[in-house]
Order: structure tokens, then sequence, then C-alpha cells
């Protein structure tokens, strides 16, 4: 059975603690799967300053294609370094609705701990881990919940943290402490996490 979640909001505490023991997983196979491709894009350009004709227009192709090498290698390169786990710390949300996704980011410790919601009849919860980029979730257990991707890469964009999942789902998450809740929406998630811990 569940233990009770901890919710401290910013006002009385950085953070968030989540704790859940071990029951069965009651979808056992419900888990699995990772994955994701990156990449560039190339763009051919025209000197501007070529003429139609024979010699003109073999150079011009020539360039095109150097040009469009250096500039898909650019592109393709230009995603900037991944955050580090320290710039992850804290607890992630993405609403303050029962259906959140919520990420729990340990700095400390390395330790990270997912819930795919806070319906306490349809939930999964996570524990995983972090590096240079990719949260990857190892040990999951199902209350009700079909949860299936395992991974997922992540961005900070100033408070916000974008999260691309290996399956192509994508969300936009931002910090309990950090991320400009309202003082309203920090305490909506305050009771959803009182009637989750109550289910």
């Amino acid at each position: 059975m569940r233990k009770a979640i901890r919710l401290a909001l910013p006002v009385v505490a950085a953070a968030t603690a989540l704790a859940l023991t071990g029951c069965n997983d009651d979808e056992g196979g419900a888990f699995g799967g990772t994955g994701g491709t990156s990449g560039g894009s190339e763009e051919s350009t025209e000197d501007p300053g070529s003429t139609t004709g024979g010699e003109e227009t073999g150079d011009t192709g020539t360039t095109g294609g150097d040009t469009g090498g250096d500039t898909g290698g650019d592109t393709g390169g230009a995603t900037g370094p991944a955050p580090t786990i320290e710039e992850l710390d804290g607890d992630w949300y993405e609403s303050a609705t029962v259906d959140t996704t919520n990420f729990e980011i340990d700095a400390a410790t390395g330790e990270i701990l997912f819930y795919s919601s806070f319906d306490p009849n349809a939930t999964d919860y996570c524990t995983g881990s972090y590096a240079e980029g990719t949260i990857t979730l190892e040990d999951c257990q199902s209350y009700g919940g079909s949860w299936s991707d395992m991974s997922a890469t992540v961005s900070l964009d100033g408070d916000t943290l974008n999260v691309t999942w290996s399956g192509g789902d994508t969300a936009t998450m931002r910090n309990l402490a950090t991320g400009g809740f309202s003082s309203e929406e920090q305490a909506e998630i305050g009771r959803i996490i009182d009637e989750y811990n109550a289910g």
C-alpha cells in the first residue's frame, strides 16, 4: 500500500518529498521501450553573384553543396549543453491538476521519482536516474496506470523544463519553488496530493 506523500510548498521549503512503498506490479508487462532520434537539417543556397550559363552554374552548384553541409552540421549541434542535475534539482509539475505528471529530482542523492498522475486509481510510480540530458526510469510499479515510456530527453528554457519522451510525447513542466506557480496553484497541488494520500 502507498505511504503518504508529504508536500512542502515553497513558502515552507524548497521541494516536495514524495514516497511510495513497493507493491506488486499490477501491470507487469506495461513498462518498456526506449528510444529517440535527433539530427540536423540541410539547407542549400546559391551564390547571389552567379549568372546563368555553363561555367557559372557549375560553380553555384558546388557552393550550394558546401553551404548545405556546413549549415546542416551547425544546425544539428546547436542545441546547447545538457543541463546538470543541480540545475534540475526540485519538484516539477505540468499543471495544478490531478492528471499532471511529476518529477522529483534530488541533486544531492541523484534520485529521481516520477508519477504519471495523482489519480490514486490510475497512476504509475517510478524511480530513475539522470545522465547527459536523459532521464531513465528504471523501476516502475503500476497502480492502475498504463505508463510505458521509460526514458525522456530534457532541456531547460529559463525556469521551464521541456520533456520529450521516447515515444514522442512532449511535456512542459515548471518547478514548484521557482516556476511561477501562483499561491492558488500551490494550494491546489497540496489539495490534490492530500486526496491522493487519502485514496
